[in-house]
């Protein structure tokens, strides 16, 4: 049995004086694997920008706690570390806010709601060090009247361990 091509009509048979081989597709050699591609490689970049974005969304998360308010500059603080406690605010026109949460202006119902809200929190706390700890953010125009209460519903109702009062750095500090 014989397994050769049929010769062509043209008078060609076959490549290269070979009638019963087959057509090669082509006559190029192969690409060597250790030559210089000139093509950009997109997923490096890609593997970056994402890390990039996770990063910067993870930073506003922890930047923004809070209700935002003028501080208070000071000279003198602390460097103690954040422990995630819950934020109580104070804004200018005296409202009462949880996280960001808008509780409304400083009377006794929003103190025993305020009161709800940060129990809750120490609940279910992001940081174990955090419970028993409140962060007061006061706006820097707020009479004193208006945060007195606060403080001392926190005392009396939750018997808190520790209270952090949060402050602007003075500039005068960097010189």
């Amino acid at each position: 049995m014989s397994f050769a091509a049929p010769p062509r009509s043209n008078g060609d048979s076959g490549k290269k004086g070979h009638a019963h081989r087959r057509w090669r597709l082509s006559d190029k050699k192969k690409i060597h694997v250790d030559s210089v591609r000139n093509d950009i490689n997109v997923t490096p970049l890609v593997d970056v920008m994402l890390v990039l974005l996770i990063i910067f969304m993870l930073m506003t998360l922890i930047m923004g706690r809070g209700h935002d308010v003028t501080l208070p500059n000071a000279q003198h603080y602390s460097q103690e570390k954040d422990k995630m406690q819950p934020v109580v605010t104070v804004d200018g026109e005296g409202n009462l806010f949880v996280e960001k949460n808008k509780i409304g202006p400083v009377n006794e119902a929003s103190l025993k709601e305020m009161k709800d809200q940060v129990q809750a929190a120490w609940n279910a706390p992001k940081n174990p060090d955090g419970v028993g700890r409140v962060y007061i953010k006061a706006d820097k125009k707020v009479p004193y009247g208006k945060v007195y209460p606060v403080l001392m519903y926190l005392n009396h109702e939750l018997a808190v361990q520790a209270i952090d009062l949060a402050i602007a750095k003075d500039a005068k500090e960097g010189e």
